[in-house]
């Protein structure tokens, strides 16, 4: 299941958030910010006529008059989502593992390791209850084959040879 050879090393494994993402999300909330500024400063007056002859002027007054309104604001929430994904660190101990700030999930409470879309995706489930398990992505987290391997060193047993599905599930 590890990607390295090399067991973990060390009481505690971190993991920042990775770049790319962020950078697409920046680069979203840029495109917003800038399509409703330019809508901003190019507002238009009331077209008096509303028919068909005059569709170019009333679509114009829409979007120069209800962009800013609707792009603005959508772009400071889309920015504001990627500076919190920028600030999410994912810790590990010999205690558990969760994100900064969050709560921390136990060794003993993991139940399944799901490393069946490790290689090809980079993607590690932890199952710990009924909940929605902690899905590790290699793509947003960096130090990730670290992480790997300290996980891989503190689960249980038990979690760690369940990787195939249930007969009963089927």
């Amino acid at each position: 299941m590890n990607e390295s050879a090399e067991p973990a090393t060390g009481d505690r494994v971190e993991c920042a958030a990775a770049k790319d993402p962020a950078v697409r999300t920046f680069i979203f909330a840029a495109m917003l910010l800038g399509f409703g500024a330019w809508c901003l400063t190019d507002m238009r007056v009331r077209p008096e006529t509303w028919d068909a002859k005059h569709i170019n002027e009333i679509a114009a007054y829409l979007l120069n008059n209800w962009g800013p309104v609707l792009l603005i604001p959508g772009g400071m929430v889309v920015l504001a989502r990627g500076i919190l994904f920028l600030r999410r660190k994912l810790v590990a101990t010999a205690k558990g593992i969760g994100y900064a700030g969050r709560e921390t999930i136990a060794w003993s409470r993991v139940s399944r390791l799901d490393a069946t879309e490790l290689a090809d995706k980079g993607l590690l489930r932890l199952e710990y209850g009924p909940d929605k398990p902690l899905t590790l992505d290699s793509w947003k987290l960096t130090n990730f084959k670290a992480m790997v391997a300290f996980i891989e060193a503190h689960v249980p047993p038990e979690a760690m040879g369940s990787n195939a599905p249930d007969a009963d599930e089927s």
